[in-house]
Order: C-alpha cells, then structure tokens, then sequence
C-alpha cells in the first residue's frame, strides 16, 4: 500500500522484494506481510480495515523513507518467523485497533499518530473507506461493506446496488486516489472521486528527464501487471530503477518497447476501453493508445492532464464493468500529488 506521498518509499520497497524473489499477494487473505510505503495519518483506517482481514502468522512494516525500506524489511522477517510472537498474537486475539501495535515489526514513533501498513484486494475492492459513512446504506457487512440496495438497472430489471469503495488500499493504485462507486453486479452505476493530496507535493516532478521517462516506465509497469503481463510489468520496473540509478539502458528501453507494442493480446485487451477524444493530449485516446504514448513520447502527464482525468473520471467509469475499470484507472494514472496540496478534494 503506497500512502500519499509515499512514491519514493515504493520504488524502493520493489525494489527490495524483487531482489529477495518475494511474492506480491494480490489480497489480504494470501499475504503475511503488510507492507506500507509512506507516513500519513489519514491512511490509518485503510490500513487498519487491511490489517484485520490477513490471517495469521503475520507482521506490519512501515517504510517511511526509501533509505529504510531493507532494514525494515529483515526486521519484519525476523518477527514474522518468531514463533512465540506469533502464539501471542494467536492467543490474544490480535488484530483490534488497540492491539495492532503488538504485530508490527520495530516501528518507530508508534503512538504519535497511529500506525501504518497493508496489500489489498486486486479485483477492485479496498476493505474499507476510512469513516466516510455518508456512502454506506444503514447497515454493513462484516468489513465495513455496506449492505446492497434495491434499484432499477439500466435494463429496468430490479437489482441489488453495493456502495463499494476502490482505493486507496489497491496493488497497482494511484496513491491519494479514492473512488467512491455505486455498482449493480459487475458494472458501475456511478462513481465520485476523493482525492488525498500530499503536502510534499510529487516525487515525479521536477526538471529531470530521468523522472519522467521513470514515470512513464513505472505507469507502463502497473498497466501491464493488471493485464497479467507479469514478465513484462517487471521489465519495465528494471527498466525504471536503472533509469533513477543514472545507468539508463537505452537499447534495453527500446527492445522492451517494441516487445510490448507486438503483442497482440494486449491491444484485444485495452483497446476501446476509456475512450477519452476530448482529453489533453498526455490522456487522449483510449487505453492502448494511452500505453503506446507512454512507449514513445518523452513528457510525462502533467497537471493539466491530472486534473482532467480526475473531473472526468466519473464520466469514463460509468456503466465499466469492474475489471475494466481498473485498466482504465491504470491507463490514466494520474498523479494525485501533482495537485494543490492541503486537503481532500471531492468531485
């Protein structure tokens, strides 16, 4: 999970769980190890709805700065392979709020303004909202889901209606971006954004042709992991770290460009999805064409073309079947932190 201005620590966490040939789990009930990139205490009830749902044995680290991720990293092994710990927590019943502290590996400053941590739900659903409870319907189910309505479809057809967040608690997210949908079955009816700004601004802006083709490279990878292209998603991470290093491997780049604008499965996948004619440059298209942009061209998006995205993206998501939805969210990407810092912005 990557808090608001917790790019940075990301990088630097993947980096780190490639090297040691770990496995992203792609849900709370498949993961041991909850893992957060960034400090901001608006994240907490996220995590802490993630927190409650992994199974045991397990251990939180917080990586609040990309220069602490390997040290955090060993010492949250070395708990989660603590096997008297563990029988503790599985005796005391951890995982409430007040108990939390006691299953996170060496994490300074605990008490100042809670803790931090977590994976998520790939297929589009966070496991909880952060006390937003003006979208929930009366009652919920167990993880704070609201329990459906009754509306008419788009058929006309009588159909149970699930308020269902999306972020910021997903793999393969923009950090700060929450989505607030109304689906019935697959298909979402309406959606409204919430935006978690961070004070430090973006770790992508700035004059370095480094951090842009980085970006881009980094977009590409999230794209292609949600299209279950893991192979090249990786690639492109690879790509990405050397480019930040200083130690670009522009034919690399290219041959790996190439491989991907190939493949045919790809483009039957994301073509036709998100179709957006009227956008900014960076984000017109749909969403191949948004990846192809990204192979080539050498801006990144700017905040034009974030906070384009952001005021249509209800528009584009309606009546998107949810996994669709996550492509074309991926496709877009926008860069919260690129906006005005200061607060939560509702569109």
């Amino acid at each position: 999970m990557t808090a608001p201005g917790g790019a940075e620590a990301r990088l630097a966490v993947e980096r780190a769980v490639r090297a040691r040939v770990w496995w992203q789990a792609w849900s709370p009930a498949q993961a041991n190890m909850l893992v957060v990139a960034g400090d901001d205490h608006r994240f907490e009830p996220y995590v802490l709805r993630v927190w409650q749902t992994l199974p045991i044995p397990r251990v939180r680290v917080d990586v609040r700065s990309a220069t602490d991720a390997d040290q955090r990293l060993v010492t949250a092994l070395s708990a989660l392979h603590d096997v008297d710990r563990q029988r503790d927590e599985t005796e005391s019943g951890a995982g409430t709020e007040d108990q939390m502290a006691h299953a996170t590996a060496d994490r300074p400053d605990a008490t100042d303004h809670g803790e931090h941590g977590g994976h998520a739900d790939h297929v589009g659903h966070d496991m909880g909202h952060g006390g937003h409870d003006h979208h929930m319907s009366g009652m919920e189910l167990p993880g704070g889901v609201a329990m459906a309505d009754r509306a008419p479809d788009r058929d006309g057809l009588m159909l149970d209606q699930l308020h269902l967040p999306l972020g910021p608690a997903l793999p393969l997210w923009p950090e700060g971006l929450v989505l607030h949908t109304r689906i019935q079955g697959d298909v979402i009816q309406r959606a409204e954004v919430e935006l978690l700004t961070s004070p430090a601004g973006s770790y992508w802006s700035g004059d370095d042709s480094r951090l842009s083709l980085a970006r881009r490279l980094d977009s590409c990878s999230r794209l292609l992991a949600l299209s279950g292209w893991a192979d090249a998603a990786v690639g492109a991470q690879r790509l990405r770290d050397d480019v930040l290093a200083g130690v670009p491997d522009e034919r690399a780049i290219q041959r790996w460009a190439n491989r991907v604008r190939r493949s045919r499965t790809l483009r039957w996948l994301l073509a036709g999805l998100g179709p957006a004619p009227d956008a900014p440059d960076a984000v017109a298209g749909d969403a191949i064409d948004r990846l192809y942009r990204r192979l080539d061209v050498t801006e990144a998006p700017d905040e034009h073309a974030t906070q384009w995205t952001v005021e249509n993206l209800p528009a584009l998501l309606e009546g998107v079947e949810l996994a669709n939805a996550r492509l074309i969210v991926a496709s877009l990407d926008p860069d919260v932190a690129l906006l005005a810092a200061g607060g939560v912005h509702h569109g």
